[in-house]
């Protein structure tokens, strides 16, 4: 149960930064396209300090859980 809860939040992080690294990619390809956002470099910062914040949360998890979120459990060796 634990393990499903883990990797829900390890799943929704790593979402979340995706998402935020494609708006920074339109941002700065199609400036054009942000509309009512007047301040381009605002909405930049904002958008890098969001990509540094998921970043840094699935980095976390991923030294406590391992790479896929999941707990690491070590590996018994077959007899």
């Amino acid at each position: 149960m634990k393990e499903k809860y883990i990797q829900g939040i390890y799943n929704e992080y790593a979402g979340l930064l995706d998402q935020r690294r494609a708006d920074l990619e339109v941002l700065l390809s199609m400036p054009v396209g942000i509309g009512d956002h007047g301040n381009l470099s605002a909405e930049v910062k904002k958008t890098l300090e969001e990509v540094e914040k998921y970043s840094s949360l699935v980095e976390t998890m991923k030294s406590l859980f391992g790479s896929t979120g999941q707990p690491e459990t070590p590996e018994v060796p077959e007899e």
